[in-house]
């Protein structure tokens, strides 16, 4: 039996990119949530601090987290953030 897997992302944007890392992010969110191995998908914004959006993931398995890099709106957003956002894991 496998269990369940969470993970916590969090990404700030730099100034300026907030809305641009919001959209991004915003892109993933539906996708994700209809894996069928997705438990539960949320973003979350830091009302403090704009441009801190955390993600919070629960998938069947951690086996089935890994898959999700393979999705191409996971590789399409991975291409697309770069040096204007700050990532912190």
């Amino acid at each position: 039996m496998t269990k369940q897997y969470v993970v916590v992302v969090t990404l700030e944007a730099k100034m300026g990119q907030e809305l641009a890392l919001k959209q991004l992010l915003t892109s993933v969110v539906e996708p994700s949530r209809n894996e069928v191995t997705c438990l539960e998908y949320r973003l979350h914004q830091d009302l403090g601090c704009p441009g801190r959006f955390i993600l919070y993931e629960n998938w069947v398995s951690r086996e089935a987290h890994q898959q999700q890099f393979q999705k191409p709106y996971i590789i399409a957003l991975a291409e697309k953030i770069d040096m204007r956002f700050n990532i912190f894991r």
